[in-house]
């Protein structure tokens, strides 16, 4: 096994200029991003924040304008690179005279997959985004949320040990949205890589173990999601009173719920939302701005 990340990003920016060469857009401000084999990793932010920007050089599909990066630690153009790696964009451009088994078919192809597998594959991966009642449907009859499963399904036809998503759930609705976080776990536990954006914080709790927000173009925080969450020094009670009803608590609600005769029956050390932990990143942005 190599130390070699496989995916990295060196002091990225981007900026994005008009049709005379002005800029007008910086996008990207000296972005650092490491990720391990067989990590998972969300990048978070509010639209505009610069996630796609990231993932679009990432994967080779935009230039930066200074900086960085490397995919299984080569240059992210290099057909090695991306063969090993699938992707799923915000918008996805799928043929419309297709039918869901002749694009993964196609897709299949085009990763070399051979002709009895890549059948297996597609079956597979259309049961698990809940499309095996729509496989010969043809694309352009699909709902929205149909076609983000699609799409999916297209970016893991080629059993890829990198998945580089971008707002993987947008459209879903909460059964589906289960079942393709699940598939992202699975490919997890068994050793795959996985980067992720999003801007629904709830979808990431369940399937990153390490994240980064941006602010503006700037990794405003970054580690371990646990760490980030935590907060040093506050508890968290779950206190049961007379009539039975539970709740989490904090200490001087315990307190009196004990003194009124009901029990304290766990403690543990208090996480912040994921929520809670975005806005108090922009806080801190605003802050060293006014500064």
């Amino acid at each position: 096994m190599t130390d070699e990340p496989v995916v990295s990003c060196n002091a990225l920016t981007k900026t994005y200029r008009d049709f005379w060469g002005r800029a007008v857009h910086p996008a990207l401000c000296g972005v650092d991003i490491r990720v391990a084999r067989g990590e998972s990793f969300a990048l978070l932010g509010p639209n505009g924040s610069g996630k796609t920007t990231t993932l679009r050089i990432l994967l080779g599909l935009l230039a930066p304008t200074s900086g960085e990066a490397r995919l299984h630690g080569l240059p992210p153009s290099s057909p090695a690179a991306r063969a090993n790696t699938g992707f799923l964009p915000e918008n996805s451009t799928l043929h419309g005279f297709l039918t869901c088994d002749e694009t993964l078919d196609l897709y299949g192809r085009l990763h070399g997959v051979p002709r009895a597998a890549r059948r297996r594959r597609a079956t597979e991966l259309l049961a698990r985004v809940r499309l095996e009642d729509a496989r010969r449907r043809r694309v352009h009859t699909l709902s929205h949320g149909m076609l983000r499963r699609l799409a999916l399904a297209v970016a893991m036809i080629g059993s890829p040990h990198l998945l580089v998503l971008d707002e993987p759930t947008a459209g879903m609705d909460p059964l589906v949205r289960e079942d393709v976080l699940a598939l992202f776990r699975e490919h997890v536990h068994a050793g795959g890589t996985l980067v992720v954006t999003s801007h629904l914080l709830g979808d990431i709790s369940g399937i990153a173990a390490r994240a980064a927000l941006l602010v503006d173009g700037v990794i405003g925080r970054e580690g371990d999601l646990d760490d980030l969450l935590r907060r040093p020094g506050l508890r968290r009670y779950v206190v049961r009173a007379d009539d039975g009803a539970a709740g989490a608590v904090d200490a001087a609600v315990a307190g009196a719920v004990t003194a009124a005769g009901g029990a304290v029956e766990e403690s543990a050390a208090a996480r912040a939302s994921i929520e809670e932990l975005f806005l108090e990143t922009y806080r801190d942005r605003d802050h060293e701005r006014g500064a």
